[in-house]
């Protein structure tokens, strides 16, 4: 499975909620929004059709500005989610030559969350990457931080359903939760200075 560009559009069009949400338990549109003003876009652009795409995106991010905060322990300047423990592990792969620290992996299958947590508390981390539920979870309770984050990026991988993050059930009301409730308040902090992208 690769990345897709038109999976980038429509996810693109999910993620600008304009009809994201069908059923009504659903949170409501006008509630998460999100301007042009919080999207990644590098000086210079990875090509798509490169490879090294999403390790081009990545790296670029890493090496753009100076945070302002020095606490790393849990603290990445890069966080992708993605839809599936099988794709953190891809990408994990791909992304250890970034960074000299261990690349985090966040999810649910085969590693229980105090292990997470433990590690996030114990050990810098540049590059984080996990799946909606497990981020919001480490988000919510603290223990992966926003602080020094660069990039967060929404991994448009398509599963052999065709598929993207936010197309399924368990992982899209997550993945909204994760902007409405942590990214979007931690965005008007003139601390913080992450963007968002679509990969």
């Amino acid at each position: 499975m690769a990345r897709n560009t038109d999976a980038a559009d429509d996810l693109q069009d999910d993620f600008d909620l304009d009809d994201s949400f069908s059923e009504s338990s659903e949170p409501d549109a006008q509630s998460i929004p999100l301007t042009p003003s919080h999207m990644y876009v590098p000086s210079t652009e990875p090509s798509l059709d490169s490879p090294s795409y999403i390790h081009d995106l990545v790296q670029t991010a890493m090496s753009t500005g100076k945070g302002k905060n020095k606490v790393m322990h849990g603290a990445p300047q890069a966080l992708i989610i993605c839809s599936s423990a099988l794709r953190v592990v891809e990408l994990v792969k791909m992304l250890r030559v970034v960074t000299k620290r261990p690349v985090a992996k966040l999810f649910s299958r085969h590693i229980k969350i105090d292990a997470q947590k433990k590690m996030l508390k114990e050990g810098a981390v540049d590059v984080a990457i996990g799946t909606p539920n497990r981020v919001l979870r480490l988000l919510r309770d603290g223990d992966l931080k926003v602080n020094r984050l660069k990039l967060v990026a929404i991994d448009c991988w398509q599963d052999d359903k065709m598929r993207v993050v936010v197309d399924m059930d368990d992982t899209r009301s997550d993945l909204f939760a994760i902007w409405r409730d942590v990214l979007l308040p931690a965005s008007k902090n003139p601390d913080y200075s992450f963007k968002l992208r679509l990969m």
